[in-house]
């Protein structure tokens, strides 16, 4: 079973994203903070990270470029959310600090469980 990190403080979206993952036969955590998310990742290595952009304690990208410079975390797939369509640069930022794709809220559950099994498909096995 892939074990799927939402590091996201917005309760609604926790709950969104909880109904859209597990159904879909995978494991859910989450963290509602960057500096929980990135202590979570460490300890639990999940599968898959959903990143949101806007989190109390610092941004979306201070949490993936810390993510991806870790030796420990750095293989774990980020796929980055924002209730915000920043300009492309800010995308283009996510991406190019290692996020393996970015989208924009609100999500449609069916793009977002295709997106998150497209980039499993080139991960490795489940956890």
């Amino acid at each position: 079973m892939y074990r799927i990190l939402a590091v996201e403080d917005d309760v609604i979206m926790q709950k969104v994203l909880r109904d859209t993952i597990k159904p879909e036969g995978f494991e859910y955590l989450f963290s509602p903070t960057g500096q929980e998310g990135i202590e979570t990742a460490r300890k639990e290595k999940p599968d898959l990270v959903l990143l949101d952009i806007h989190l109390p304690d610092m941004s979306g990208m201070e949490v993936c470029r810390s993510l991806k410079s870790d030796a420990r975390t750095r293989h774990i797939p980020v796929l980055m959310l924002t209730g915000k369509a920043w300009e492309v640069s800010r995308r283009v930022q996510g991406l190019d600090l290692g996020a393996e794709d970015y989208l924009l809220k609100p999500i449609s559950p069916r793009v977002l469980v295709s997106r998150i099994r497209a980039i499993l498909k080139l991960a490795t096995k489940p956890t």
